[in-house]
């Protein structure tokens, strides 16, 4: 088999895969819509297309109420406070993802705990989030990893016990379904992000859902600045909420909703390739699928990767040698180390010097692999094959890997011993 990219060979792939975003005459034609109305926004009243698009998208999910926000961190945020988490609190999270929801915790005042992950799917282990909670704690944020669901039962019934509420981070899972129940229904609020590479989107913007209808009020003045919006009858006087501007554009609006219309054909493609995928890799010795649900959607495919039958080779290695064949990859869903590692958690009150998630540290650090799959999984039967061919490539010159890998760390060098905790680069 010809040599590895990563060392000068040819790759297996040098055309990109589907492209992304998709658009076509629904998007060309009703932004033209929107431009040529002169009402782009808010205040051109009445905001009629981003009024439909909330509409439209708590009719997909089957709720009450569909808040749409600029983006995916201020919909968690704008729950958070909706929830009335505040200064002194602490939210229960996970480690392996964006560091998204750890950050509205603090940005409304409150302290994230981190509970470590389950090894069949990298999102919250909800066996060990009771352990976890405390006279402080005041809610829970479980995020659907790459559209991977979390245990949604099992935390809802932890949170009923001792009265916490679940906001259901989905910024990653937009479709995903258990059963016939979709992410973001399960708990008190389903957040969702519009960011460029997402699902779906519109460059930029965010949505909440939720059924409580004091929650809505509030998060509708809280996202409006403050201010009663007028044709939703709010409860809350004018100036009693503290709030922020939070409003997306009625081109925003207008692009989701033709982005709304064609996600179920998404997701159905993306799984259809997501099980020809996994039953080929999972020939390959050294590279497990995780499980996943018949009605999942895909923001990230992972699998594990066993370095004792690919010669010893790091994750790492591999990881980079799948880039170079020309397959878009990375460590879980994009990111690079557990949360509690990110240099923004250096200040005094949030020291998570001695916070350790084995499950977390071994994915990210010796076993988990997420090919990027928002474009990715629309591909071609081709397309798919062209990734088994890589790892098949990779896993044949498994030896030169293990030893360009050695040689580029250097004498001496070894991973950090995960007993000490000032490995942990910080």
């Amino acid at each position: 088999m010809p040599e590895l990219a990563l060392l000068g060979g040819s790759p297996i792939r040098t055309t990109p895969f589907s492209p992304w975003p998709i658009f076509d005459d629904c998007e060309r034609g009703k932004v033209r819509d929107v431009l040529e109305s002169g009402k782009w926004g808010h205040l051109m009243s009445p905001a009629d297309k981003v009024t439909e698009l909330e509409r439209v998208f708590a009719e997909y999910y089957g709720v009450k109420y569909a808040i749409a926000v600029s983006s995916g961190s201020v919909a968690l945020e704008a729950a958070l406070r909706t929830a009335r988490v505040t200064e002194g609190d602490e939210v229960i999270t996970t480690p392996t993802t964006w560091v998204a929801p750890a950050l509205a915790a603090v940005m409304v005042g409150a302290d994230p705990a981190f509970v470590d992950i389950r090894d069949d799917s990298y999102c919250i282990d909800p066996a060990l989030i009771e352990a976890a909670i405390t006279p402080r704690t005041k809610a829970i944020v479980p995020v659907h990893l790459g559209g991977y669901l979390c245990d949604m039962r099992a935390i809802v019934s932890i949170a009923k016990r001792h009265n916490l509420t679940v906001i259901e981070d989905c910024a990653q899972a937009h479709g995903s379904r258990y059963e016939s129940s979709l992410a973001g229904t399960f708990g008190d609020f389903g957040c969702f992000s519009f960011e460029a590479t997402k699902l779906m989107t519109s460059g930029e913007g965010g949505m909440v859902i939720t059924n409580n209808d004091d929650f809505a009020e509030y998060l509708y003045c809280f996202t409006h600045a403050g201010v009663q919006y007028a044709n939703r009858g709010s409860g809350y006087p004018k100036g009693r909420i503290a709030g922020w501007n939070m409003r997306i554009t009625e081109f925003q609006a207008v692009l989701l909703m033709c982005q709304l219309s064609r996600l179920e054909e998404h997701r159905e493609r993306r799984s259809e390739n997501a099980v020809y995928l996994g039953q080929q890799l999972k020939e390959i010795p050294g590279i497990a699928p995780l499980p996943h649900c018949p009605g999942q959607n895909f923001y990230s495919y992972m699998f594990k990767f066993d370095s004792n039958l690919f010669s010893g080779a790091p994750v790492q290695a591999f990881r980079a040698a799948l880039r170079a064949e020309g397959i878009p990859c990375y460590s879980s869903a994009s990111h690079q180390f557990p949360v509690y590692r990110s240099h923004v958690f250096l200040s005094p009150r949030l020291d998570y010097s001695n916070t350790y998630c084995p499950v977390a540290e071994r994915a990210f650090e010796s076993e988990a692999v997420g090919l990027q799959a928002t474009w990715t999984l629309l591909g071609s039967r081709h397309d798919m094959d062209d990734v088994v061919a890589a790892v098949k490539k990779i896993h044949s010159h498994s030896v030169e890997l293990r030893q360009v890998s050695v040689a580029s760390a250097g004498p001496g060098s070894r991973p950090a011993d995960p007993g000490n905790r000032s490995a942990l680069s910080r």
